[in-house]
């Protein structure tokens, strides 16, 4: 798959790398299509009402089962207005480099963020909802079509996504989040979920994500027409974010997870 040939903006792209922690490092990024791919498109834009009320961790009440204490965060920027402020203060996060500055999408960034997170439970994930770039290259395999492997040189192709994701302060993420949060749950409102709550969700994914299997042999994998599938019935039937999860490498898995469960201490906490 090849890498987007679109060119960025150096202050837009320098503060975009960041975006895909706002995504609580889920790893959504990790697309695994065989055929080349064109950089994803914006979500539609849905019709956002006006900006939900602050809520308070006692007033969330039991509906809400890991709330956000809004009292301090932004409730006056709109999903429309809002990726110029996301950008400049992902910018301002420890551990930004900027070699990550080309794996984004600089637009419509808390909705791309937002629908991938939901996605990644479920059975298929849109390149068209993906906050970064396509990973470059082509999956790596070793072996004849009926009885190739994924090559041990495949987990290279995503060490800069990974270190995207693990090179950013915790701890100001989790501010970062918690000061947009209003953001977040309009663009999942927006979704198609009225009445639902993002951070409840993240953390369900999230769960989800560390539940992946770690194979410890070679994966088998076929590719009958455009895409690669696992020969393993049992790794073929995961939900996308798990298989995703599988296809990058065992370090690669385990230092996305160990980032999850700090993200997930973060969110859970008041």
């Amino acid at each position: 798959m090849e890498e987007a040939r679109s060119n960025l903006s150096k202050p837009i792209a320098g503060a975009a790398a960041a975006v895909v922690l706002a995504a609580a490092g889920i790893g959504g990024y990790y697309w695994y299509q065989h055929q080349g791919a064109s950089a994803p498109s914006a979500p539609p834009e849905a019709q956002a009402p006006a900006p939900a009320p602050a809520v308070s961790t006692a007033e969330a009440g039991p509906e809400y089962q890991y709330p956000i204490d809004e009292a301090n965060s932004d409730h006056t920027t709109t999903l429309e207005q809002s990726d110029e402020k996301i950008l400049d203060a992902l910018a301002q996060l420890k551990g930004w480099r900027a070699a990550f500055l080309r794996l984004l999408v600089p637009k419509d960034l808390v909705r791309h963020v937002v629908a991938t997170v939901d996605a990644l439970p479920r059975e298929k994930l849109s390149l068209q909802v993906l906050p970064t770039r396509p990973v470059p290259g082509l999956l790596q395999v070793v072996g004849p079509d009926k009885a190739a492997v994924i090559a041990t040189s495949n987990a290279h192709r995503y060490e800069a996504y990974v270190q995207a994701l693990t090179a950013v302060d915790t701890d100001e993420l989790n501010k970062f989040y918690r000061h947009f949060y209003p953001l977040f749950q309009q663009a999942y409102r927006d979704l198609g979920y009225p009445k639902g709550y993002f951070n409840d969700r993240l953390v369900e994914v999230i769960d989800d994500m560390l539940e992946a299997p770690e194979p410890k042999g070679p994966i088998h994998v076929a590719a009958p027409r455009a895409m690669f599938h696992y020969s393993d019935a049992d790794l073929e039937e995961l939900p996308s974010g798990q298989k995703i999860l599988v296809r990058v490498g065992l370090a690669n898995e385990a230092a996305i997870k160990a980032k999850l469960r700090e993200i997930r201490q973060a969110v859970t906490t008041q």
